[in-house]
């Protein structure tokens, strides 16, 4: 009887004796049967491995769109950036990835090797673009979009030019070429070659090129190119050849001939550095950077690092090896279930050869169910995920068969990897004690399997939940930690047009008249910026230059008062028509050996990078200008007035929408055509962790998943313990034992886990999280707290399981346990 019910049931005729189409279907349909028939650890299976699969996902489409940058230009592998490496005595090696106008051409015409040369210069300010037609005169402001360029520029990185021609387009002064979304923004069509437009109401451009808005993934694509020559008339300083300006956002960039070796180039810079800058600068080291390298390299300015990359794909791996462990774990504890069919199906003739084909069809058909699943949820909540991470991911970036034959690859992998070793083992009862029940009870090795994997699963979960962590309260204190005596979220900057400085002056003026306002200062960017300009010094006299870059920050009379800069010695500087003035930073007097920052006052500094001649007459405490990945370095403040292009403002702590409303009618007062873009200082901040804040939101999705996945596992495995252990329990309870012995009982084996899993996790997490640290000048210290609140967090939740789940079995009344077979 019991044979034919199953039978009937499960459709058990002799596949072995079908052909092949019917032999498919029949296991298709047992498959599917038997799914239904198991729904409890089918749903547990699929949504482990869906969530698995999701994640991993989306940490390919993040990685990927890293990985994709930059690689679309003809020739890549021959394009080089030229970088600096600067050797200093006193310190570590300065990267600096901003180099000089002239040096790039000046290579050209010296080594054979060098092909082309271009350069491009970034636009620090978001230039105001007015565009005057029939209708009236429009403004814009864009941050990011506009850059200065030679027309080799051009040529050495893809652009599609529709109208105009690439050889020419940027060869004249007061030139501009557009892409077609930015054509079309500006004039509402893309045929635009001729017209003109006004940049910060100083110079009209004409448009003499449009190319193709492209979608690829690029760090040097910009919407608006204006011509070199335009820049030199705008600053006339960039006339003059001076190999020594260094800055970011200054880039040259070189093509070399085929077959030559930039390693053959790189070995005769040095001569190059003597000859034209002097023996002077003998610890300076020009390099060349290839461009795949310049999204990749955090040193001179990249974007993100590969190990970070490669760090999130190991751990998208480990999630799914995590989530291939709990198909495991399941399939594995469900046998006792399946001991008797599968004894049936041997007895019917069916070979060990189609019980695995059987069992991974089986695995299959989870892993489809669960990528059909992924997908959905992609679909819906990439919006959402992007958003959140402010990341631009689409599906549409896995459309290329490079990328869907390896998610195929993927899930082809997973089913191996979830399904191999469970059909394996079902597909090996014997028959004869699997029919007489004596085949579902796991072995001694397969019961150490299963506690190898439960122990990884905690494991793995026990690094995600530490390192995430670890990682938010680095977060935390990078962007709470205070760069002034100013709290962040009080100051704002605002972007001013290119105007006369007495305009300039007049509008801060007015913001220091409005309630709420507390102080207002012309500055070139804040106290804290990714920017950077510098350049070397010589101090009281000397001969020769220093051997370490000092930085600038340009701002006026207010900046130090507006962002609470304490002095240390000496006074603010007096604004005047020239330069005569700086105040610098305690760690440029410790680079001089001057212990007394009194001994410094009344010397005399040669400033390289403005070309003058200043006195100290203020000493300033040292603050973080940088990001705290990096240590202070020495500064010097002075008022250039030409780069005076934004308005610090130190908002009270009460501060209403009457006070930003104020900030507005004062702008239009004095700037009636210009685009008023208000900044807070919190948000730059921000912006200059983003690599991080997306790792951290990363992390804590696994972290979480991962403890989900635990749960869901944890969660099966303790119902079927419970289950197989039905009879004991009675027998149990009716000798006696309470309903907390039995969840001791159940749970004790769990605990034991993740006592040896966290025995594991500790010294593997503190390695991996100290030395993340150390990559931080600054950061905050490991804590056992960052230890001992994931581990508690995940006993907790796996000893509530466990408990539920017994208490249930505790709670069934002896008579009935006692009749479980």
């Amino acid at each position: 009887m019991l044979l034919s019910a199953i039978i009937v049931q499960e459709g058990l005729n002799p596949i072995k004796k079908a052909p092949i189409l019917i032999g498919a279907m029949n296991y298709l349909k047992i498959a599917l049967r038997l799914q239904a028939r198991y729904k409890w650890f089918t749903l547990l299976n699929i949504t482990g491995l869906a969530l698995g699969m999701l994640c991993s996902w989306l940490i390919f489409l993040y990685v990927s769109s890293h990985l994709d940058t930059d690689r679309h230009h003809e020739d890549a592998e021959r394009l080089y950036r030229v970088v600096l490496d600067i050797q200093t005595p006193a310190g570590p090696i300065e990267h600096e990835e901003g180099t000089s106008l002239p040096l790039g051409h000046t290579l050209q015409s010296t080594y054979n090797a060098v092909e082309a040369a271009a350069f491009c210069m970034r636009f620090y300010a978001a230039p105001t673009i007015t565009v005057t037609t029939a209708a009236g005169s429009d403004h814009y402001q864009e941050d990011g979009i506009a850059a200065y360029a030679d027309s080799t520029y051009l040529q050495l990185f893809h652009h599609d030019f529709v109208q105009g021609n690439k050889h020419t387009a940027l060869t004249q002064p007061k030139s501009v070429v557009l892409s077609q979304r930015q054509a079309f923004k500006y004039f509402g069509r893309a045929d635009v070659v001729g017209r003109t437009l006004n940049i910060n109401h100083s110079i009209d451009l004409t448009v003499t090129g449009v190319f193709a808005t492209s979608d690829d993934r690029s760090d040097l694509y910009f919407d608006v190119l204006v011509s070199l020559p335009t820049l030199k008339i705008l600053s006339p300083q960039y006339q003059d050849q001076n190999y020594t300006w260094i800055g970011s956002g200054k880039w040259t960039f070189i093509k070399l001939k085929a077959g030559q070796q930039p390693s053959t180039l790189e070995a005769q810079l040095p001569t190059f550095v003597a000859k034209h800058l002097g023996a002077e600068f003998h610890h300076w080291q020009f390099r060349l950077q290839p461009l795949a390298e310049i999204h990749f390299d955090t040193r001179y300015d990249g974007v993100v690092n590969k190990p970070v990359l490669w760090t999130l794909v190991a751990v998208a791996l480990a999630l799914t090896g995590l989530v291939c462990m709990n198909y495991v774990n399941l399939s594995i504890a469900q046998s006792g279930s399946r001991a008797k069919e599968i004894g049936v199906r041997k007895y019917l003739g069916g070979s060990k050869r189609q019980l695995f084909i059987q069992f991974m069809l089986e695995t299959a058909m989870v892993v489809v169910a669960a990528a059909g699943l992924a997908l959905t949820a992609a679909y819906i909540l990439l919006p959402f995920f992007s958003l959140w991470l402010q990341v631009d991911l689409t599906l549409t970036q896995l459309a290329s068969i490079g990328k869907i034959i390896t998610i195929l690859l993927s899930c082809l992998a997973l089913i191996f990897l979830a399904g191999y070793y469970p059909a394996v083992v079902l597909s090996g009862f014997n028959p004869i004690r699997a029919l007489a029940g004596k085949a579902g009870a796991l072995t001694g090795k397969q019961q150490w399997l299963q506690q190898s994997l439960i122990c990884f699963q905690y494991t793995v979960a026990l690094l995600f939940m530490i390192a995430t962590v670890v990682m938010l309260h680095q977060l935390h204190f990078l962007l709470q930690e205070d760069r002034t005596g100013v709290p962040a979220d009080a100051v704002v900057t605002i972007g001013l047009p290119k105007a006369d400085l007495s305009r300039r002056q007049a509008f801060r003026d007015a913001l220091l008249s409005i309630p709420g306002v507390e102080g207002a200062t012309l500055q070139h960017q804040g106290p804290l910026a990714a920017s950077l300009d510098g350049g070397f010094i010589k101090y009281d006299n000397r001969s020769t230059w220093e051997e370490f870059i000092v930085r600038d920050r340009w701002g006026d009379d207010h900046f130090i008062e507006t962002y609470k800069l304490p002095l240390v010695a000496g006074r603010n500087i007096v604004l005047q028509d020239s330069i005569t003035e700086t105040l610098v930073n305690e760690t440029l007097l410790q680079k001089l050996n001057i212990t007394n920052p009194h001994d410094a006052l009344g010397k005399q500094i040669v400033l390289d990078n403005a070309g003058l001649t200043a006195t100290i007459v203020g000493v300033v405490q040292n603050f973080h200008h940088r990001s705290l990945q990096h240590e202070i370095e020495p500064l010097a403040i002075y008022p250039l007035r030409a780069a005076l292009s934004q308005t610090g403002i130190r908002l009270s702590t009460d501060r209403t929408e009457a006070t930003l409303e104020a900030i507005t009618v004062a702008w239009k007062n004095i700037f009636p055509d210009d685009v008023l873009r208000i900044s807070f200082l919190d948000q730059s901040i921000a912006n200059l962790y983003r690599t991080e804040r997306i790792t951290g939101k990363l992390m804590t999705i696994l972290a979480v998943v991962s403890a989900i996945v635990c749960s869901m596992g944890i969660l099966g495995l303790s119902a079927y313990s419970a289950l197989r252990r039905t009879r004991e329990i009675g027998i149990r309870k009716v000798l006696g034992a309470s309903a907390v012995d039995i969840v001791v009982m159940l749970g004790r084996q769990y605990l034991m886990l993740m006592v040896v899993a966290m025995m594991l996790a500790l010294p593997v997490a503190y390695s991996i999280m100290h030395r993340w640290l150390k990559g931080f000048a600054y950061h905050v210290p490991l804590t056992w707290t960052a230890f001992l609140i994931p581990a508690i967090v995940l006993i907790s939740a796996t000893l509530l399981l466990v408990a539920g789940q017994s208490l249930r079995t505790a709670r069934t009344s002896p008579s009935h346990s006692l009749r479980y077979d």
